[in-house]
């Protein structure tokens, strides 16, 4: 017990890694502008807020799940605990200040490497395929206007609808070992692909190659909105580079190199695969359509979807091995630990 206790005072790693990186962005922030940090501090609360509503709402749902299997009591006393609710705070103090160096990294590419390797990564593909451009050949084979209109409702929807589901299934957890397992791996994975955003900017074949897109933005209206949405947030950044000050959104960073979205989907359908088949089928089918959906809609090319699921591999395999995560049908034996 004594051990017990010493292990949830201990810093964990994503906390120090996290602070790190907060102290670092914040710093260059304040030294070489553009000084966002009010809508840093104003991203962190509106993110805790997120993260506290997607946890009550997970714990409400599995203690419904446990009530009707007769086991509802022994799940609330599980998590009526002192160090339950000390990692929880955690998790999501933690949490949203991860997300604030994600976003602060990703919306102020254009000032720190105002370049673009959006040719460098179509060139790529190309010769990867033989001189196809597999966008090219994604797009013609769901040019039917229903699919069009299908990946156009389900690619937002499914995206936000899988971080209420992925973090309010995490968060929920009894397993201290699987939580903190689960948010050390998501913590790496997001500012490592924010830093890789820096490393290669790219813009997205949508904005790169918009020919392609002109005669399917009429069947696309959602997509289309959030191109322009995006865009326009991208030139204020840039003004804000020359002293014209601009409104900004903190969250409409444009970058394509690698999908985080097609990253966040395949880390949550790995865990899965150890704790919930009925998740792992909704996780591996979100995996599938954010995959082909990221080049349909123009966010991303295809080597992007493929970084991305290689970090979530990469990620996942670390920290699931470190936390001795066993698979899912042993799982019953450490999941109160």
């Amino acid at each position: 017990m004594v051990g017990s206790r010493r292990a949830y005072r201990r810093p964990y790693w994503f906390e120090v890694f996290i602070v790190a990186h907060a102290v670092f962005i914040t710093a260059i922030v304040k030294w070489r502008g553009p000084d966002v940090s009010m809508l840093m501090l104003a991203n962190f609360i509106s993110n805790v807020l997120f993260l506290v509503l997607q946890m009550l709402g997970g714990v409400a749902l599995r203690w419904g799940v446990e009530a009707i299997r007769g086991r509802g009591r022994g799940f609330l006393r599980s998590i009526r605990t002192r160090g339950w609710m000390t990692d929880s705070l955690r998790l999501v103090a933690f949490g949203s200040l991860s997300t604030v160096v994600y976003g602060t990294i990703k919306l102020l590419i254009p000032v720190y490497h105002p370049v673009l390797y959006d040719r460098v990564l179509w060139d790529l593909e190309q010769r990867m395929f033989a001189g196809y451009a597999p966008v090219v050949f994604v797009i013609s084979l769901f040019s039917n206007p229903r699919w069009l209109t299908f990946f156009d409702d389900a690619y937002a929807q499914i995206f936000f609808s899988s971080l209420f589901i992925g973090f309010g299934f995490f968060l929920s957890h009894p397993s201290r070992r699987l939580r903190i397992a689960f948010a050390s791996g998501n913590v790496a994975l997001w500012v490592t692909g924010a830093w890789l955003y820096l490393l290669i900017p790219s813009l997205g074949p949508a904005y790169a190659i918009p020919e392609l897109w002109t005669s399917m933005r009429d069947l696309m209206p959602v997509t289309n909105l959030w191109h322009v949405q995006l865009m326009v947030n991208y030139q204020h950044v840039i003004k804000l580079m020359h002293g014209i000050d601009e409104p900004l959104n903190f969250m409409y960073g444009i970058a394509a190199f690698p999908s985080m979205h097609v990253a966040f989907q395949t880390f949550v359908f790995l865990w899965m695969r150890r704790l919930w088949i009925s998740g792992q089928v909704l996780f591996g089918v979100f995996t599938l359509i954010i995959f082909l959906g990221s080049m349909i809609t123009g966010w991303h090319y295809l080597i992007d979807g493929v970084a991305g699921i290689f970090l979530a591999l990469f990620f996942y395999w670390i920290f699931a091995r470190s936390w001795k995560i066993g698979e899912w049908m042993r799982l019953s034996k450490v999941t109160r630990r």
